[in-house]
């Protein structure tokens, strides 16, 4: 039978559909072609028809329906006695995006934990769908084997799927009961304008990424940009260099860092320009394009590590990017769950010098952006690599997140935020050999926090101290933090404030890397966070 339909991949067996709204299915065919789309549940069938417009596209609602599994998706053309595509194993259930740069892509068989996940039980109602990896239209990509198709656990593109995505899945499917999809729609160090359609980027600041990219297009001659950009290409594509990549992936001590750069530093380099996967509103159109407006539950976003070089903007670019998302998705309350920028050092030729202004823009953007919730992994960073290796508590807590803002759980998700600041003590006279003024105040900082229901707990061993995690400055002067001690909702520091200080200031965890072990009782550990007190002590 001839094929008059076409669909985009993300219509497949095993495939999830999102319950409870309605059900959009897409695609093409020649123009006035009525398609039918019949979907055949437990309960019955939804059935409806659109014929494909001047340009071939056709966009088929169906009533919402209830999740459960053992759907059938069947699509037939100007009412044809049998159907044209029959899908099969549909799922109805929750599906959400797993989005953003390499720590979103980080595959599973990279995490800490997966020795252990392939013997957890296998749930055969967690599904995954890899958006297949495209940047220009014609593009050969050797990771076809691993994207364009659903599976579950087992398959063998299940260790190389999102590992925060897939522990998001398995938490929802355990807690909310009912069928999960994740879609990974991901690639290592993007941009966020990478993803974001081309009208979201023209007013200023936001131009800047356009401007940034016609500099650089502008240096080359068209000819010879695409000679290098196809040369460098064919090198990432070679199976050599992805089993030299994955010895990075998995970890790499400095001084191993230091051979593999010196070993590496003439490999072809993809300038940027039209085949580049991180020039401005490209992988909009060659990924998240081809799967909407697929109804979905939510999007969950790890990313910013490639913004810091505009990094007071960053906050800007996230609203830009998620009012995208939600016309894209036709959903002006898509919640948009993300994670802030783990702690990081040095990694390869990468700094983390600016993240600490990327992660104050994210947590900005969390506070004034609607249906969105942030979580902290200050307690998961890794000072000598940018992709640490527990991304599976990750999953977990951008699912805390979900449960709590998406799904109305009443229960503790949000990590301990600052809210108030208060000092207490008195004068004091002590001798000082280090200083030529041996007075000073003993004065008491005590610190309130919401999201610290059931209390703080600060850990503290012989190898950590937790007040390593403050900066205290008595007015341009640093000073020791003191001795950590928490109790409710409250950090108390114990501090010498040296005479005549007028202002305390107090910075924490606003270094590139740090180490936060203070948490609330759901494991989360605080986000950073500064603030100042006048000093008046008697």
């Amino acid at each position: 039978m001839e094929k008059k339909i076409t669909l985009p991949q993300i219509f497949a067996d095993g495939m999830v559909l999102q319950r409870e709204q309605e059900i959009r299915i897409f695609g093409s065919a020649d123009e006035g072609t009525r398609v039918t789309a019949v979907l055949r549940g437990p309960e019955g069938e939804a059935k409806a028809q659109a014929a494909a417009d001047s340009e071939g596209a056709f966009l088929i609602t169906l009533a919402p329906q209830k999740p459960g599994t053992g759907y059938e998706l069947e699509l037939s053309a100007d009412d044809a006695s049998e159907p044209e595509i029959t899908i099969k194993d549909v799922c109805v259930g929750d599906v959400w995006l797993a989005c953003g740069q390499s720590n979103m892509e980080y595959y599973l068989r990279y995490d800490a934990h997966w020795n252990d996940v392939q013997h957890w039980q296998r749930d055969p109602e967690v599904r995954m769908f890899n958006v297949p990896r495209i940047s220009y239209e014609g593009q050969l990509w050797r990771h076809e084997e691993d994207s364009g198709f659903w599976f579950q656990e087992g398959h063998e593109a299940w260790g190389v799927f999102s590992a925060p995505g897939y522990a998001f899945a398995r938490k929802i499917r355990e807690t909310q009961g009912v069928p999960v999809g994740v879609i990974g729609c991901n690639w290592g160090g993007t941009k966020a304008c990478c993803w974001i359609e081309e009208s979201y980027l023209r007013e200023e600041p936001l131009n800047v990424f356009n401007r940034d990219y016609q500099a650089e297009v502008d240096k080359w001659d068209p000819a010879e940009l695409e000679e290098a950009s196809l040369k460098a290409f064919a090198h990432e594509n070679s199976y050599r260099h992805e089993l030299e990549w994955r010895t990075v992936m998995y970890g790499l001590t400095r001084k191993e860092q230091d051979v593999w750069m010196r070993e590496h530093a003439n490999d072809p380099e993809l300038p940027l320009g039209p085949w580049h996967y991180y020039r401005p509103s490209g992988l909009y159109h060659t990924m998240l394009e081809t799967i909407a407006p697929l109804s979905v539950k939510g999007v969950l976003w790890y990313q910013g590590e490639s913004d810091d070089e505009y990094a007071d903007i960053y906050d800007q670019t996230m609203k830009a990017l998620i009012q995208c998302y939600r016309d894209t998705f036709r959903n002006e309350t898509l919640p948009f769950l993300f994670v802030q920028l783990a702690p990081f050092g040095t990694w390869l030729d990468i700094s983390g010098e600016l993240y600490p202004a990327v992660r104050e823009k994210q947590d900005h953007a969390a506070h004034v952006i609607p249906y969105t919730a942030m979580t902290s992994v200050m307690d998961l960073g890794d000072r000598i690599d940018i992709h640490p290796k527990y991304k599976i508590e990750v999953g977990e807590r951008l699912a805390l997140l979900a449960r709590g803002h998406v799904y109305g759980e009443n229960i503790l998700c949000d990590p301990p935020e600052f809210h108030s600041a208060e000092m207490r003590g008195k004068t004091f006279s002590a001798p000082d050999p280090d200083s030529s003024n041996p007075e000073g105040s003993a004065a008491v900082i005590r610190m309130h926090f919401l999201h610290a229901e059931g209390g703080l707990t600060a850990e503290e061993t012989p190898e950590y101290d937790p007040s390593s995690c403050f900066r205290l400055f008595a007015d341009e002067k640093e000073i020791p933090a003191g001795q950590v001690r928490t109790e409710d909702d409250m950090i108390e520091l114990q501090v010498q404030i040296p005479a005549g200080t007028a202002l305390l200031r107090i910075s924490f965890a606003e270094e590139a890397y740090t180490d936060v072990r203070i948490r609330n009782a759901a494991g989360l550990p605080v986000k950073p966070f500064h603030t100042q007190l006048e000093v008046e002590l008697g």
